[in-house]
């Protein structure tokens, strides 16, 4: 504001060993604090000096200008700062413009936080927000450090809701677990409090039987190993006795890829997705040359496109990561080859079968590891297949169909094996 004016000042705001001069009608006219403290009987409508105490001189500074010229800077430096005080002088635009910034700024690292701050602060609208963040990015969350170092009553609460926006309940269980482990001596009295917000009749059986179990901190509890055996219990009863069962069971919110893409084929270089929300198409440029008869699969928000051919089978592997809108490359499978199949779990990639351009199907069987980006074979799968089908369910994978060959006389296949990456053994089913 006009530095003129300050010779017509009718009070000071003393800030720490910072005094600030301001007209009483500007400030009564941009805050209600100030408004109910310079109109009212309060000692400091008679003062010409109103010490602020607990306040930041720069912040103070900021707002009282503001009072002037409706004009403020809000960053990621000043704006927690800002909406406190905006808050407790009861600025509302500052509050608002404080908030929507906020709301643009909300991830998977700082949401739980903002929430949190929106909660003490009474924002109900920042604290919706990064509310609705939370639960829909919830198998983001949960591996944050902000997580783990939240308080017992905030931690059972979120593990209650049934907006968690998961694959499996399984990822309701890890962050369970991963939450008591962080400070286990500490958290040891409210584990039974914590793990009876995981619905274990939700997760499958084989990971009830493989992991949970296997788990000390269920073991060496007498109350968790009764959760685990209701959930197995549960997957024994028939499907007219589970409709009957209402507690642990409500299902959680599915987690779903909204996006379906489309890469290879003929087209040269030919990428796209498709939004089923809007029903629209957009276009994907990708730097590499077009490839047929290529898998494809997705882990951790990014694709990866491998095997294939043009005239010769491609080496290369080529991942696009759609959060970053990026394209790079990694080293493909060791047997370069076409009409193979491919999944992924546990952040690992598998890849069977296939053929070497025209020559017959092979049994091969490997796997890429994305933590350590290195290539394993495994052993070799039952039958030889190409152009079939590959998919994950409940740890394991099912190698379903295909053919003998590429070429017309290749025997089509209707057999499935299913393929156990815990014992590296498969079953004819």
């Amino acid at each position: 504001y006009a530095t003129g004016l300050k010779t017509l000042c009718d009070v000071i705001l003393k800030v720490q060993e910072r005094k600030i001069p301001a007209h009483r009608v500007v400030l009564a006219a941009a805050s209600h604090f100030f408004n109910l403290m310079f109109t009212t009987n309060m000692l400091e409508s008679k003062s010409f000096e109103v010490e602020l105490k607990d306040a930041e001189p720069d912040i103070i500074e900021q707002l009282v200008e503001f009072a002037y010229t409706a004009r403020i800077s809000v960053n990621s430096n000043n704006v927690q700062s800002l909406l406190d005080a905006a808050n407790q002088y009861q600025i509302e635009p500052v509050k608002k413009m404080c908030v929507d910034f906020l709301k643009e700024q909300v991830d998977a690292s700082n949401c739980l936080g903002i929430s949190v701050l929106a909660e003490c602060l009474d924002c109900p609208e920042l604290k919706a927000t990064a509310d609705d963040f939370i639960h829909q990015h919830f198998t983001e969350v949960y591996k944050t450090d902000e997580f783990l170092q939240l308080d017992v009553k905030r931690v059972t609460h979120l593990l209650n809701q049934d907006t968690l926006t998961v694959r499996a309940e399984d990822q309701v269980y890890d962050a369970a677990v991963r939450w008591l482990k962080y400070d286990e001596p500490n958290r040891q009295p409210f584990m039974v409090d914590i793990l009876a917000k995981v619905r274990f009749p939700l997760i499958s059986k084989n990971f009830l039987s493989k992991t949970v179990q296997a788990e000390p901190l269920i073991q060496d509890n007498p109350e968790c190993l009764k959760m685990v055996i209701s959930g197995m219990r549960y997957h024994l009863l028939s499907p007219e006795d589970r409709e009957e069962l209402v507690e642990g069971t409500r299902p959680r919110r599915k987690k779903h890829d909204y996006r379906i893409a489309l890469f290879g084929g003929s087209q040269p270089q030919s990428c796209r997705y498709f939004n089923p929300k809007d029903y629209s198409w957009t276009d994907i440029r990708c730097p590499f040359e077009k490839r047929r008869d290529a898998a494809c699969v997705f882990w951790d928000n990014v694709v990866y496109i491998l095997g294939g051919s043009q005239l010769f089978p491609i080496k290369r592997m080529d991942c696009y990561n759609v959060v970053k809108d990026s394209w790079y490359s990694k080293l493909g499978p060791p047997t370069p080859r076409d009409s193979l199949a491919a999944c992924a779990a546990e952040g690992k990639i598998y890849t069977s079968g296939g053929s070497e351009v025209g020559n017959s199907a092979l049994y091969l069987f490997e796997c890429y590891d994305t933590r350590t980006e290195s290539w394993h074979t495994k052993p070799s799968m039952l039958t030889q297949r190409c152009s079939h089908g590959m998919v994950e369910a409940n740890g394991l994978i099912y190698v379903c169909g295909g053919s003998l060959g590429n070429n017309v006389s290749g025997r089509v296949l209707n057999s499935c094996e299913v393929y156990d990456p815990a014992t590296e053994t498969y079953l004819q089913l």
